[in-house]
């Protein structure tokens, strides 16, 4: 089988950037997705969250996902359970378990992130249009795609 290696393979500071604004303040590398690939079931990216930013506990009730935290510090919560998220750390979010994440440090956080199916990245690239994004304005645009805030929990991370 013979395949196109300019849809399967991405030097270093390749891939799609987005920069996104608000509480979830930083920038996302598409690395893989179906735009790019043309037919994979996964989407992988880089997600590098500003100090103070945060992505706020949510859920998927289609996907899985796996997060691998590259550089800086900051907390996750999986289920209301809370884990350090230093290099190193991996963290496998089933279907439908909550989970959020907070930079608590002074540095960026990025973690590299897979979730299968695909479909998130397109919340991502319709996010990153916002300039100011507003809470309701988000919770719309992720919950086409699978993402569902919880809201009135109180956790933040």
């Amino acid at each position: 089988m013979s395949i196109d290696l300019a849809k399967h393979v991405l030097a270093p500071g390749e891939g799609e950037v987005l920069e996104m604004h608000g509480p979830t303040a930083g920038k996302i590398t598409i690395l893989v997705d179906p735009t790019n690939t043309g037919d994979t079931g996964l989407c992988t990216l880089i997600q590098t969250l500003d100090p103070d930013a945060a992505v706020p506990v949510h859920r998927h009730e289609l996907a899985e996902q796996v997060l691998y935290f590259l550089s800086g510090r900051g907390k996750a919560s999986l289920s209301g359970k809370e884990i350090d998220a230093i290099p190193g750390t991996t963290i496998h979010v089933p279907k439908g378990v909550r989970h959020g994440i907070a930079n608590t440090g002074a540095k960026p956080l990025s973690f590299l992130e897979t979730t299968s199916p695909a479909g998130f990245q397109e919340a991502f690239r319709k996010l990153s249009q916002l300039s100011d994004p507003q809470p309701d304005e988000i919770g719309q645009i992720v919950a086409e795609y699978d993402i569902l805030i919880d809201s009135g929990t109180g956790e933040t991370s």
